[in-house]
């Protein structure tokens, strides 16, 4: 792929982040061939002039999806999941001395989803993040400045992301 254009697991979707100060997409492998699989890891990081931006994605609406009827994103363990991917990827960040202010963006693609399904993931999510603690601790930026749960259409419209649009990928015949 070109710089800073990168696939998703299922090749289905690319994330155009040519815009982006830095991104990457090679935390999971990092961590896997480190021996640090332990730690969970989002899916993308972009860096802009001003913040950093975590994305986690999940898409089980793709044709390639199997048993889409069967992903549960309420479900407390999926939801500990994604709060735990922004607690391990925190710490890589810091590592990095990547200390802009964190945006944190869970984009969910599922069967029955809509606006109000994932307002009620992010509410559930956001009790699981350290907004509460960065309230009681002296840290220069903060730990996250905000999460979001949105859809691709939701991402690619958003005054801040649209920057970064999500497209479906060009098969070569």
């Amino acid at each position: 792929m070109t710089d800073n254009v990168f696939q998703e697991e299922n090749n289905f979707y690319q994330f155009d982040f040519r815009a982006a100060v830095w991104a990457t997409d090679e935390l999971h492998n990092l961590f896997q061939n480190s021996k640090a699989g332990i730690l969970s890891d989002v899916d993308f990081i972009a860096e802009t002039e001003i913040e950093i931006i975590l994305i986690e994605y999940k898409n089980a609406n793709i044709p390639s999806a199997v048993h889409p009827e069967e992903f549960k994103p309420s479900e407390p363990k999926r939801l500990k999941k994604i709060a735990y991917k922004y607690y391990d990827s925190w710490i890589y960040l810091k590592a990095l001395s990547k200390n802009k202010p964190i945006r944190y963006v869970y984009i969910l693609e599922c069967v029955n989803g809509d606006s109000t399904s994932r307002k009620a993931i992010r509410n559930k999510i956001t009790n699981l993040l350290p907004f509460r603690l960065q309230e009681k601790l002296n840290i220069p930026n903060g730990m996250i400045y905000s999460f979001e749960v949105l859809s691709i259409e939701e991402w690619n419209t958003h005054d801040i992301y649209k920057k970064f649009q999500i497209t479906p990928v060009v098969k070569q015949k």
